[in-house]
């Protein structure tokens, strides 16, 4: 199962994969949030790891991911498992016709590697509309973030 969306932003593609990649700062934010988030690996992107426990459909989950794929300014691709289930997030920035707007890409793909994964991927397909529509919504607030942190810099 994909899971895709994809914002424009008005700020310049550099500095989007800067936000966007900015994983120290995602961790602390999924603190505040009071999920426990164990990090792995160096200052290096690639190789990078983490183990969570997150709430997921009612129940908590353990969660393992690593970077395994990393090219800036253009992408990089997060590989995780949790609950006999492969994901694999790739965040894309593109550079946009318009001088200094770029475009942010997020996909989202999960397939299962075992039959408790199977039953998981199955409640998460008859929730799809519900679940791309979350994802737009909150690439959408993510994208407006990014330009209110370019408008404060460059203002």
């Amino acid at each position: 199962m994909e899971l895709s969306s994809q914002q424009r932003v008005a700020a310049p593609r550099d500095f989007v994969f800067a936000q966007a990649s900015d994983f120290t700062a995602f961790e602390r934010q999924a603190l505040r949030r009071g999920i426990e988030v164990e990090s792995r690996g160096g200052p290096e992107a690639l190789g990078r790891g983490w183990s969570a426990s997150v709430p997921v459909m009612g129940r908590e989950r353990e969660i393992a991911a690593e970077i395994v794929g990393y090219a800036a300014p253009e992408d990089y691709t997060v590989r995780g498992e949790s609950s006999g289930v492969e994901i694999l997030v790739r965040v894309e920035t593109l550079p946009e016709e318009e001088l200094g707007h770029s475009r942010l890409g997020l996909s989202v793909t999960l397939a299962p590697r075992s039959m408790p994964g199977r039953l998981v991927l199955q409640s998460l397909k008859l929730a799809r509309g519900s679940l791309e529509t979350r994802l737009a919504g909150r690439l959408e607030g993510y994208a407006r973030e990014i330009e209110a942190r370019w408008a404060r810099r460059a203002g």
